[in-house]
C-alpha cells in the first residue's frame, strides 16, 4: 500500500507538471482562460489520474502477489504460485517466483520422505533392541511393544503433543533395555529373588539410561527408562523420585508397565483377570502411581473394551 501511494504520486506529479506548466503559459498568453479551455484542462486532470491508478496498479499488484507469496513460504507454505499478468519484467518475476516455489515445495516433500524414513529405520532399530531382551527372556515376549502401545494412548488422553508421544513409544519400547546386563537366570528365576538378585534387578533402569545416553533422538525417552520404576510417594528406584519430579513420560510407562506385567504370564505368576488388576492399580493410585496418569488409563481401557463394567475413575 505503501508503494502504490508514492507510485502514484510521482506519477500523477509526474503528469500533472506539463498540464499545470501548459495551463499557466495559455493564461499568461490570453489574459486567462475561457470555459472550454478549463473544461480541457480538468478532463485531461482526471484523465492522468485515472491512468495514473491504472498504471501504478499493474505495477503493484504482481508484486504485491509475489511479496504475499513469499511470507507464505517464509511460513512453510512451499509451491504458493501468483498469477502471471504479463510478459515483461514483472511477468518474469513472477513467473520466476513460481519456479522458485515449485522447487522448495519439492524439495520439501523429498526432505519429509527422507526424514520419514530415517524415524521409520530409529523405530526398527529400537525394536531390534527390545527384542533382543525378549530373547533372554520369552516370558516378556511382546511386552514392550504393548506397554509402548498403552503409553501412547494414555498419552493421547492426556492431550499430550506428538513429540511427548514419541517420546512414550521409543520410551515404552525401551523401557527394559537395561535388561541385556541382568543374567538370564535371574530373569527367568520362577522363585523368590535373594537380595543382591533383587539389586540386580533394579539396576536395569540405569543400565539402559546408560545404553542409549550416547543417541541423540533417544533424549526425549530418557526419562522413561531411567525413571520408569520411580513411585509416586518417593520410594520407587533408582533416583527415589516423588510426585511430579518424576518425569510424566516415566509416569505413564509406569503404569503401562504395570498393568501389562499384571496381565501377562510371567515365570513367577499366571495372567491376572482384567477386573483383579483394576483394583489392585487402585489400592496404588498415589501410592505407586500417578493419580491423574491412573484416571486416564482406566479411560483408555474402558475405551478398548477391557473393562466393560469397570467403574467411573476417580478424580484426581
Amino acid at each position: 500500500m505503501r508503494l502504490f501511494r508514492s507510485l502514484l504520486f510521482l506519477v500523477l506529479l509526474a503528469s500533472a507538471v506539463p498540464t499545470a506548466l501548459a495551463v499557466v503559459l495559455l493564461a499568461r498568453e490570453h489574459g486567462g482562460l475561457d470555459a472550454p479551455a478549463a473544461a480541457s484542462i480538468v478532463a485531461s486532470l482526471a484523465l492522468s489520474i485515472v491512468l495514473s491508478v491504472v498504471v501504478v496498479r499493474s505495477v503493484t499488484r504482481p508484486l504485491a502477489d509475489v511479496v504475499r507469496g513469499a511470507l507464505d513460504i517464509a511460513r512453510g507454505r512451499f509451491g504458493r504460485e501468483v498469477t502471471v499478468r504479463g510478459h515483461n519484467e514483472l511477468g518474469d518475476l513472477a513467473y520466476g517466483f513460481n519456479h522458485m516455489s515449485r522447487e522448495l515445495a519439492s524439495y520439501d516433500a523429498e526432505n519429509r520422505r527422507l526424514i520419514a524414513a530415517l524415524e521409520r529405520g530409529y523405530l526398527d532399530t529400537i525394536r531390534s533392541l527390545a527384542a533382543a531382551v525378549d530373547a533372554k527372556d520369552p516370558y516378556t515376549r511382546g511386552h514392550a511393544e504393548r506397554v509402548a502401545a498403552l503409553s501412547i494412548e494414555i498419552g493421547r488422553e492426556l492431550a499430550l503433543g506428538a513429540e511427548a508421544l514419541q517420546a512414550l513409544e521409543y520410551g515404552g519400547i525401551l523401557h527394559d533395555i537395561g535388561k541385556i546386563g541382568i543374567p538370564d537366570a535371574i530373569l527367568a528365576k520362577a522363585g523368590t529373588l535373594v537380595p543382591d538378585e533383587v539389586a540386580l534387578v533394579r539396576d536395569h533402569p540405569r543400565i539402559g539410561a546408560d545404553i542409549v545416553a550416547g543417541v541423540d533422538f533417544l533424549r526425549a525417552a530418557l526419562p522413561a527408562i531411567r525413571s520408569h520404576h520411580e513411585r509416586w510417594d518417593g520410594t520407587g528406584y533408582p533416583d527415589r523420585l516423588a510426585g511430579e519430579a518424576i518425569p510424566l513420560v516415566a509416569r505413564i510407562v509406569n503404569i503401562a508397565d504395570t498393568w501389562d506385567a499384571c496381565t501377562s504370564r510371567r515365570p513367577y505368576q499366571q495372567a491376572i483377570p482384567a477386573d483383579v488388576v483394576v483394583a489392585i492399580l487402585e489400592g496404588l493410585r498415589g501410592a505407586q502411581t500417578d493419580p491423574g496418569v491412573h484416571a486416564a488409563l482406566l479411560r483408555v481401557l474402558r475405551r478398548r473394551r477391557a473393562l466393560v463394567d469397570a467403574p467411573a475413575a476417580p478424580a484426581p
